[in-house]
């Protein structure tokens, strides 16, 4: 299952947003530290997960096992300028959580807005958490 935004930012900051903890922990993840090709990630709703790091291209593709499935992040450069970034994940179950952070995503690097509602009590089946 795969889903697609465009970007008006360009590639470089697409790619650090996800490629990052601190890009990471601005719009996905209360923390996303990486060591040794593993991303210790721990969500607002408490799960936590290392996630292994299978490929990284800069500023092309970023591909991780996250939570038991493969997410792909590829990037091409728009036509006129910005970024096609594709969100690919192996598992079809994906589809609203994949939807969720490709535009909070967008909303970071397009606007530096932060989507989350950041409220610990409001976590379980909230798109915004």
């Amino acid at each position: 299952m795969q889903r697609k935004v465009f970007c008006a930012s360009a590639p470089s900051d697409v790619y650090r947003a996800v490629s990052t903890a601190n890009g990471r922990e601005r719009f996905w993840a209360d923390a996303a530290p990486e060591a040794n090709g593993v991303i210790a990630f721990r969500l607002a709703d408490g799960r936590t997960d290392e996630s292994r790091i299978d490929d990284a291209v800069q500023d092309r593709r970023y591909q991780l096992r996250y939570f038991g499935r493969t997410l792909s992040f590829t990037l091409t450069p728009g036509e006129g300028g910005g970024t096609d970034l594709t969100l690919e994940s192996d598992d079809p179950a994906d589809c609203v959580e994949v939807v969720a952070l490709l535009l909070r995503l967008k909303a970071l690097v397009d606007f530096g807005v932060d989507l989350r509602n950041h409220d610990g009590t409001r976590t379980h089946a909230y798109a915004d958490s």
